[in-house]
């Protein structure tokens, strides 16, 4: 009996199912039928990246000061060096730059052409040379080139002063000599155009790569808020920026850092006050100091420790500078105490012997929230250090910070300087852009003319540096690459945020 009843469920539900499968005319049916068929969502081609550019603006950085054409030219344009994400050089259009004195000679690689099959030429490499010096975007960089001139399968450059690391600047676009007032010159990178928003690989390239892209999508976009917006609703693949902070959506997209020579710094006003003018003072300070959570904690991780006053990736200060990552309270004692100072009993700040209590001012720019949350930290750190320390933030940037500044009205600020690719360190010397209240020392003066004569005395620079530290490097603050999630293996550098695709893919489907 229980066989039977189980054998009349089973014809039922059979017939539930063939009903609930036959076509009817009924509206709820057809409702139910419009709710199970979702439309279908189109599936990313996986050999096409879509980028940001600036249509109205072209290709050629010597043209126009915009940082999407020169994000573009490093896809269409090869360079005579690119540097590469640990900051070293990687030689391209170059096979060698040697300085020596007031002369560097560029050695060329050979067999090199542009997309149309026309040998790159020393005339070509000349040229791009002079164009850079005459651009808003290259022409401070390279102020101190007085002539530049072919020399067979070599370019030389003469220098109104020698520069040991001017390969840094040569990350330069190089133009065909005829094309160098065009705004889309003929390429010679690692990609050529198709059509007018549509870049292919160049068969002329010597520095392709296999798994890159096989297309690039130009999409024509006004400004950054219009790279972010684009990202977000898909009509492109990427945006880079050196921007303090951005935000993202963590469900679209993800981002990468890349380094850069944008230096975070506390600026010393030694000639005001008689206390931060002794080196030992300003050493004390540095020791005080715990860059490392600075970076991790102000910078949310967007940021390297500084060690010295040059990067320290740049392979000639590789395990030559001596400033601490972390804080080491003992050293600050130790250099305080040698000048009188002890710590308060009642209070825990220096005291002097003869009972002076110093007291600093570290101005700080409000609207930069980063900038805001660094001197917060240090504040505390020097205080946990035994320095008393009034934080003073103001949101005007011109009369409250840097009419400041310029005035010398401060004790300690948090400033950032962006130092050009050959750590060129004049906007701290006598007549630069942030030289107020340092104290100008003819000793380290001549140190840093011997490194700019022979970059192997890099260590005796910062040697003498760290002794004196007439400012004091915090930070390195790095760039960010956004991507759409799809998109993998970007690897950005500070020469070109497209450095390397070689094992860049979009993914067939979107990743949770």
């Amino acid at each position: 009996m229980a066989r039977i009843v189980l054998s009349i469920l089973l014809v039922l539900l059979v017939a539930i199912g063939m009903v609930g499968c036959a076509p009817s005319s009924s509206s709820s049916s057809v409702a139910v039928s419009s709710q199970v068929q979702p439309t279908p969502t189109p599936t990313p081609d996986p050999s096409v990246l879509k980028v940001g550019y600036s249509k109205a603006n072209g290709f050629n950085p010597y043209l126009v000061n915009d940082s999407l054409v020169l994000q573009i030219s490093g896809l269409v344009s090869e360079k005579l060096i690119e540097i590469t994400p640990e900051m070293d050089i990687d030689y391209r259009v170059a096979s060698s730059i040697t300085s020596s004195g007031l002369s560097v000679t560029i050695q060329l690689r050979q067999g090199l052409s542009f997309a149309d099959g026309v040998a790159i030429t020393a005339q070509d490499v000349v040229a791009s040379l002079n164009a850079a010096r005459t651009s808003a975007t290259y022409g401070a960089a390279f102020a101190h080139v007085t002539d530049v001139q072919p020399a067979g399968e070599q370019v030389v450059v003469t220098l109104s002063r020698p520069d040991s690391l001017f390969a840094y600047l040569c990350d330069i676009p190089i133009l065909k000599e005829a094309d160098i007032a065009a705004a889309q010159p003929t390429a010679s990178g690692r990609y050529t155009y198709q059509s007018d928003n549509t870049l292919t690989p160049n068969p002329y390239s010597a520095f392709a790569e296999e798994h890159a892209p096989k297309t690039i999508e130009l999409v024509d976009i006004s400004n950054f808020d219009a790279l972010v917006s684009g990202l977000s609703v898909g009509s492109i693949d990427l945006y880079a920026t050196t921007k303090e902070s951005i935000t993202t959506s963590a469900y679209t997209s993800r981002s990468t850092s890349y380094n850069m020579n944008h230096l975070v710094f506390l600026g010393v006003n030694s000639s005001r006050s008689g206390f931060l003018a002794q080196p030992e003072v300003r050493s004390a300070i540095s020791a005080a100091l715990d860059r490392q959570v600075l970076c991790d904690r102000a910078y949310y991780g967007g940021a390297l420790p500084a060690r010295g006053a040059f990067h320290p990736l740049y392979p000639c200060v590789t395990g030559v500078q001596t400033l601490s990552t972390v804080s080491n309270i003992a050293a600050c004692e130790q250099q305080m105490e040698q000048l009188g100072y002890t710590r308060s009993a009642s209070d825990g700040y220096y005291r002097h012997a003869n009972g002076y209590r110093p007291e600093l001012r570290l101005l700080v720019y409000s609207d930069s929230a980063l900038k805001r949350s660094a001197a917060t930290l240090i504040k505390e750190q020097l205080s946990e250090a035994g320095f008393l320390v009034v934080l003073e933030e103001t949101d005007d940037f011109a009369a409250g910070y840097t009419d400041k500044i310029a005035n010398g009205d401060f004790d300690l600020y948090i400033g950032e300087v962006k130092l050009y690719n050959n750590m060129d360190i004049s906007p701290f010397l006598e007549n630069g852009a942030v030289r107020y209240g340092i104290v100008q020392s003819p000793e380290l003066a001549t140190a840093y003319n011997n490194f700019l004569a022979d970059s192997s005395t890099a260590e005796a620079f910062e040697s003498m540096f760290a002794q004196q530290l007439p400012w004091i490097p915090l930070c390195w603050r790095t760039g960010t690459l956004v991507v759409n999630k799809q998109v993998t293996g970007m690897i950005p550098s500070c020469s070109n945020i497209f450095y390397s695709m070689q094992s860049s893919l979009l993914d067939s489907a979107p990743q949770a």
